[in-house]
C-alpha cells in the first residue's frame, strides 16, 4: 500500500463527480434537441438519425462513467480494508481527507486540533499506511 492509492481514489472520486455533471448536462441538451426537433420537423428520418447518434454518445458516457464507478468502489474496499489496520485517529484523518474529501483545516477543526498539530499527524498517518502490506484485490 502507498499514499498514492489514496491520492488516485480522491481525484478519481473527483472524475466521477465532473462526468456524471458532463453527462447530465448531455441529457438535458439532448432532451431540449429531441423537442425543439419533434417540433419543427414531426419526426423526419434525418432528425431521427440525429437524436438517434446523440443518445448512442450519451449512452457511451454512461457506461464509461458506470465503468470507472465500478473500479473506484472496488479501489474505496480496498483501501478501507487496509484503513482497517491503522489505529485511530489515524484511520479517521486518512478517512476524512481521501476517502469524504475534506480539508486538513476542516478534519482539524472537526477533531479539535490545531492545524499544525493535524500536518503532523497526517504525516504519521501517510507512513502507517504507506508502511501496510498489500491488501489483497479480491475483497
Amino acid at each position: 500500500m502507498n499514499r498514492q492509492d489514496l491520492v488516485e481514489y480522491k481525484e478519481n472520486k473527483r472524475w466521477i463527480e465532473a462526468r456524471k455533471e458532463s453527462i447530465e448536462n448531455e441529457y438535458e441538451s439532448v432532451q431540449r434537441m429531441i423537442v425543439k426537433y419533434q417540433a419543427k420537423m414531426k419526426g423526419s428520418v434525418r432528425v431521427q438519425d440525429e437524436m438517434a447518434e446523440s443518445l448512442a454518445i450519451l449512452l457511451d458516457m454512461k457506461i464509461e462513467a458506470l465503468n470507472f464507478a465500478i473500479k473506484l468502489e472496488q479501489d474505496l474496499s480496498r483501501i478501507d480494508r487496509a484503513l482497517l489496520k491503522i489505529g485511530q485517529p489515524y484511520r479517521n484523518i486518512l478517512t476524512e481527507v481521501y476517502v469524504n474529501g475534506d480539508s486538513l483545516v476542516t478534519v482539524a477543526n472537526h477533531m479539535n486540533y490545531n492545524y499544525k498539530y493535524m500536518c503532523v499527524q497526517h504525516g504519521k498517518a501517510l507512513k502507517m499506511y504507506d508502511n501496510l502490506k498489500d491488501v489483497d484485490k479480491s475483497g
